[in-house]
């Protein structure tokens, strides 16, 4: 990874073959305020569809606010005190903020991903 995240390949599901293991936990400070991953959360980085890797690709410059998007959906962080809807939305809000800054010269793309989130994002929330 060129960012400095360091996981491991996760080679124990074959029919996943596109995730990582986090090693080192990461510190985040966000919206709700400071996130920890810990060591041994799996990704996928960007949840992008496969025949879309080539206009979006799920590994990237951006591969620790994916990361973080994904630990805050799948820990639901936020929802007690915010509610579902509102801490859904800063996640995504945060992962655009984050992508955005990273590559800002990039805006349709990100602006593309960030609604991407918001379209088929809530699926995933609520399962």
């Amino acid at each position: 990874m060129d960012d400095g995240i360091i996981v491991r390949y996760r080679e124990e599901d074959p029919d996943k073959s596109d995730r990582w293991v986090l090693v080192e936990p990461l510190t985040f400070q966000t919206l709700i305020g400071e996130v920890i991953i810990p060591a041994g959360y799996v990704t996928d980085f960007a949840s992008v569809p496969a025949p879309l890797w080539s206009v979006f690709p799920p590994i990237g410059r951006y591969n620790r606010a994916s990361l973080l998007h994904d630990y805050w959906y799948d820990n639901r962080l936020g929802e007690d005190k915010l509610g579902a809807k509102l801490a859904r939305k800063l996640a995504d809000l945060e992962y655009y903020s984050r992508i955005d800054q990273i590559e800002p010269h990039r805006k349709l793309r990100n602006r593309l991903m960030y609604l991407a989130c918001r379209w088929f994002g809530r699926s995933w929330w609520e399962n």
